[in-house]
């Protein structure tokens, strides 16, 4: 592959990004978007990414057992239910049709723009191959490639006995914001730098038991390259979001959304640390 696929190209987003900040007045999508860096950084310096599983996990120290524990409970935690938190943030989007952040005359389009845009994450989710159509396929889907990873490490995800509090409560908090399209766009927001920075280290420990391991849903996810070989696409599903939520903020919520970030970030960081202190 030596180009970008559709839903990896800047192309495939320019009209749908420009509809998005002018459906806004300059003065409110400039102060939204200063809100907004704030926030993302406040993400990013969040002690959760500084884990020191992750050096572990970069350092192949973790056993192949305990790669399995950490995957059971990951996938409990948010392989399971991401599909259903991003089709839940499409209908939502039926929300903005009386958002008064979007002038009037773009309310009810607002919503398709947003679906189209979030449509290019779950096309990748869904197995759908945006370089070659004809390869697409719902077994090539990242729920289905953990699955079948889980059949290779011989872990029955049914079998919950070894799963953790700590992966049920980021389960359940997720469902507990369904119904808000604001509450999901951040939610799905932290997610995705979540698993860009964990996925990469949790494919470099597998890879040291059999490379392998690191096909399928590893090689589905990391970031979006020019020279690839994959349909990596992350940084730009976690970019659209934090763009759809710079059109829908609002600045009186804010502290309301400080804490969001903060329980569900602080959350994601209980469970890296009870996997941490399984797995030592």
């Amino acid at each position: 592959m030596n180009a970008l696929s559709f839903t990896q190209s800047e192309h495939t987003r320019t009209e749908v990004l420009r509809f998005i900040e002018r459906s806004l007045s300059s003065m409110s999508w400039a102060a939204n978007t200063q809100a907004i860096i704030h926030l993302k950084q406040t993400t990013t310096e969040h002690v959760l990414f500084q884990h020191p599983i992750l050096t572990r996990l970069h350092q192949c120290q973790l056993s192949l057992e305990q790669l399995k524990f950490i995957h059971l409970n990951y996938f409990t935690a948010i392989v399971k239910i991401f599909t259903d938190a991003l089709s839940m943030a499409m209908y939502q989007a039926l929300q903005l049709e009386h958002d008064s952040n979007i002038v009037e005359q773009d309310r009810i389009a607002a919503k398709i723009y947003a679906r189209y845009l979030l449509s290019l994450n779950l096309l990748d989710e869904l197995g759908f191959n945006t370089h070659q159509l004809e390869k697409s396929s719902p077994s090539k889907s990242h729920l289905v490639y953990f699955l079948q990873l889980m059949q290779q490490l011989g872990v029955n995800v049914t079998d919950q006995k070894q799963t953790e509090p700590e992966a049920f409560a980021i389960a359940q908090f997720i469902q507990e914001h369904i119904h808000s399209y604001a509450d999901l766009l951040l939610i799905l927001a932290c997610t995705e730098l979540q698993v860009i920075k964990f996925s990469e280290a949790l494919r470099t420990n597998l890879a040291a038991y059999d490379p392998s391991f690191t096909q399928g849903y590893y090689a589905c996810h990391g970031l979006a390259e020019t020279c690839d070989t994959t349909l990596a696409n992350d940084d730009n599903h976690e970019d659209d979001i934090w763009v759809l939520f710079t059109q829908c903020y609002k600045s009186e919520q804010a502290l309301y959304f400080q804490q969001l970030q903060t329980e569900y970030l602080s959350l994601w960081n209980n469970f890296w640390s009870k996997m941490s202190l399984r797995t030592h």
